[in-house]
């Protein structure tokens, strides 16, 4: 099956809208402050100690039944800690919280990186 043609005009506006939105996470970026690597600190939050309530205030009302990425939920200790490596590469990368979203303070964005680096306890 041939590949069918995009008009041109189409394709720079595609471009267009790609580099518009590549320049624009780049100065999230710059907001977005690289996290303190280390392991696993002594006074590192627990899923029922904090965790729960960051993510369930921060995350939960897309990554609810009925949210926008229903798909892959946090609704529980169990569904977080399965989307540990996810949830360290979207921080680490600064793709979440989404753009328009208030973004995670450096403090929100360290205690779950050290509940991470600690391998999740609950």
């Amino acid at each position: 099956m041939p590949i069918p043609k995009i008009p041109r005009k189409l394709l720079l506006l595609l471009l267009a809208a790609v580099a518009t939105a590549a320049c624009g996470h780049a100065a999230d970026q710059e907001a977005c402050p690289a996290p303190e690597q280390r392991d696993c600190p002594a006074d590192a939050l627990t899923f029922d100690s904090g965790i729960a309530d960051l993510v369930h205030t921060r995350c939960y009302p897309c990554h609810a039944p009925g949210g926008e990425e229903q798909s892959r939920l946090l609704t529980d200790y169990v569904h977080v800690s399965r989307e540990s490596m996810s949830i360290r590469s979207q921080l680490a990368t600064c793709s979440m919280p989404p753009a328009g979203a208030p973004p995670l303070s450096s403090e929100e964005r360290q205690q779950i990186f050290d509940w991470l680096a600690c391998r999740t306890p609950e």
